[in-house]
């Protein structure tokens, strides 16, 4: 019975721990996503380099925006003729590109007000802030944040509830020895404090347990990330010894008041 807790609890809560890392590697890669989104200005054609960069330093001065970068006129042409090698050819021999920044904002959510607010600066002739994209990732992300947070919810409910079974088994398994002790006159405290003192130890040994397999499977998905380096972007970036503690944590707390609410049925019979 002893051997059936520990696996129980190990089990559970190593499904429960796969979820939790899975759900917080999808979270951060939605997060990295959104923020990867910038806004790009570009300016009218009449406006020169002094007065871009007088612009780039008002828009830094907004809220919520954490870097503004006045791109090179002459580093976009040589690299729009290196794209295009027949354009002098064709007629075109001046610069026609005016200048343009790209603002990177703190928070994803003021992008389209940035935005719009930017629109209204004299020399900016169009602002492309990708909000259509911008809308369908922050929904996305907005959903698996929820689906990340109902799952962890229901799973540890199901561990819960799996492993106080599991631990009520074992007592069930004593019950005759508890019969024992309260003919012989021992007090219902007596009787509890080893029984729950058993149970803080299954938890914490079947959390351990699947602590170690937890690694396991991460060792085993960090070697395919190196095959396949769109799973690298998945990564939970929680520590190794914080999910250990956090594990043991939960399962002597789930342990322990398995045992305690588990053992007041025998104690009443």
């Amino acid at each position: 019975m002893a051997y059936a807790s520990i696996s129980t609890i190990a089990l559970s809560l190593g499904v429960l721990g796969a979820f939790v890392l899975l759900a917080m590697g999808a979270n951060n890669f939605a997060a990295s996503q959104i923020g990867k989104f910038e806004i790009a200005v570009f300016m009218r054609g009449n406006v020169n380099l002094a007065q871009a960069q007088a612009l780039a330093a008002s828009i830094e001065k907004m809220p919520d925006v954490a870097s503004v970068n006045v791109r090179s006129r002459e580093e976009e042409w040589a690299t729009f003729k290196r794209s295009n090698p027949n354009i002098e050819s064709a007629g075109l021999q001046s610069n026609p590109i005016p200048f343009s920044m790209v603002v990177k904002v703190s928070d994803a959510s003021r992008t389209t007000y940035l935005a719009n607010k930017i629109r209204t600066m004299d020399g900016v002739h169009t602002v492309n802030d990708g909000r259509d994209m911008l809308g369908c990732v922050m929904a996305t992300a907005r959903v698996v944040r929820g689906i990340s947070i109902a799952g962890v919810i229901v799973l540890l409910i199901t561990a819960v509830f799996i492993i106080s079974n599991a631990i009520k088994l074992t007592l069930y398994a004593r019950r005759r020895e508890i019969q024992i002790m309260k003919l012989v006159g021992a007090t219902n405290w007596f009787i509890r404090i080893p029984l729950v003192i058993e149970g803080i130890v299954f938890g914490a040994v079947g959390a351990f347990a699947a602590w170690v397999l937890l690694r396991l499977g991460g060792s085993y998905v960090s070697r395919l990330a190196e095959r396949l380096p769109m799973m690298a972007r998945f990564s939970s970036g929680v520590d190794p010894a914080v999910l250990a503690l956090v594990l043991i944590a939960l399962g002597i707390v789930i342990g322990a008041a398995g045992s305690f609410v588990s053992i007041r049925r025998f104690l009443h019979d």
